[in-house]
């Protein structure tokens, strides 16, 4: 059963929407078929990724898939998963990221990594709650963070473990509009078709020169990350498994 529709616009712009219970949370399904669709779409003038729930884009990584892999098993889908956030970050199509609602963890990284994010106006919030179960956020992907908000923005997000309303993030560059909730999609469809629009040989030149720097840092820090290290301590096991049980719970 697909996880992520495909559609295309009257402009030629390529929606791909999650739609995967509970929460669009990444499991190593979610991870393929967005990178499979995003290949697919690469002759398209835009893409925007959305999301099928009303309340939330996405809330990260599935926890209950993922929190109970063991070390070798993990490491695959964290790589996996850094590939799909590289895919974003250096697509030549460009991208906007539609938030209909919360965005958190792992589901914030991969709206971070789309060129622009749109927020729908509403009680949505966004933050990386990584440092609350004992773990950084994985060293590559922190490099998104510096990019977007810089050093000491990229820092105070992750260190804080807060979930920030849209006006917030708003206020700090992590959004980049907010606009009323039954307008988010048209809205988002209409920005990715503006960017795709200019010339790509030299939207993409400009973009290459801007991230050149954050990419050196992004494929240097998979090379010595001590990101499962932290994951598959004593202290992170615990609380990932408590948090483990409070989902299935509910």
């Amino acid at each position: 059963m697909s996880v992520v529709t495909r559609e295309v616009a009257s402009n030629g712009v390529v929606v791909l929407t999650l739609d995967r219970p509970r929460a669009n949370a990444f499991s190593p399904e979610l991870v393929e078929e967005l990178r499979t669709k995003i290949r697919e779409s690469s002759s398209a003038c835009g893409i925007v990724f959305a999301s099928s729930s009303p309340k939330i884009f996405s809330g990260g990584w599935d926890l209950t898939i993922v929190g109970e892999l063991e070390r070798p098993a993990m490491t695959g889908f964290v790589s996996r998963y850094t590939e799909l956030i590289r895919e974003v970050f250096t697509c030549e199509v460009p991208t906007v990221a539609a938030l209909s609602g919360h965005a958190i963890a792992g589901g914030l990284i991969f709206a971070a990594a789309a060129d622009e994010r749109i927020a729908a106006d509403g009680g949505g919030t966004l933050g990386l709650s990584e440092v609350a179960l004992a773990v950084p956020i994985p060293a590559a992907l922190y490099e998104i963070f510096r990019f977007v908000l810089g050093d000491r923005g990229a820092e105070r997000l992750a260190t804080g473990g807060e979930n920030l309303t849209v006006d917030r993030a708003e206020a700090i560059g992590l959004v980049d509009r907010i606009v009323p909730a039954e307008e988010l999609l048209d809205r988002a469809v209409e920005r990715a078709y503006k960017l795709g629009e200019r010339p790509r040989s030299a939207r993409v030149e400009i973009q290459r020169r801007a991230r050149a720097d954050a990419l050196v840092r992004f494929d240097a820090a998979r090379r010595e990350d001590p990101f499962l290290d932290y994951w598959f301590r004593p202290e992170a096991r615990a609380k990932i498994s408590a948090l483990v049980e409070r989902l299935r719970r509910t």
